[in-house]
């Protein structure tokens, strides 16, 4: 059971309350334009990544169309090419010239493979650096933005 105390309920009831004062409106306010200040800047964030993730699509696109028509080039090179050395083993007048033929045209093939193949690689690397500088310039804004706070 609950032992007594021996104060009166009445002077505990009596005793002073300390009232908490409502905030005022200058801090109400305040605080509303505080946060309608961060949702801009923080919607204008969004808006700039946005415009930089848009902008490394669009490069993306142009890379990878520059790309596929140097693979279409490349394979239309080779199958005329290929009708012309089948054209000249057509007409080839004994197995040897076949043969020196066929080695030509593996030659020739080989080589296309090989100066497509680094043009290929050269398109990507240009391609990479393309998309990344939006991306990267992007960060970078954004990196900045975040070391504000810190320094003030």
């Amino acid at each position: 059971m609950a032992k007594k105390s021996g104060k009166s309920t009445a002077a505990a009831v009596a005793a002073p309350v300390t009232m908490l004062s409502a905030p005022s409106w200058p801090t109400v306010r305040g605080a509303a334009e505080g946060i309608r200040i961060g949702y801009e800047g923080f919607a204008t964030q969004g808006k700039h990544t946005l415009s930089a993730l848009v902008a490394a699509n669009a490069a993306l696109s142009q890379a990878l169309e520059r790309m596929s028509l140097e693979v279409v080039s490349l394979g239309r090179t080779t199958v005329e090419s290929a009708a012309a050395a089948g054209a000249a083993m057509v007409d080839a007048r004994s197995l040897d010239d076949v043969v020196a033929l066929q080695y030509e045209f593996a030659k020739s093939c080989v080589e296309r493979f090989i100066v497509g193949g680094a043009r290929l690689s050269e398109l990507g690397l240009k391609a990479a650096g393309e998309v990344y500088e939006p991306l990267g310039a992007r960060a970078e804004q954004a990196i900045e933005a975040l070391k504000k706070p810190l320094a003030a």
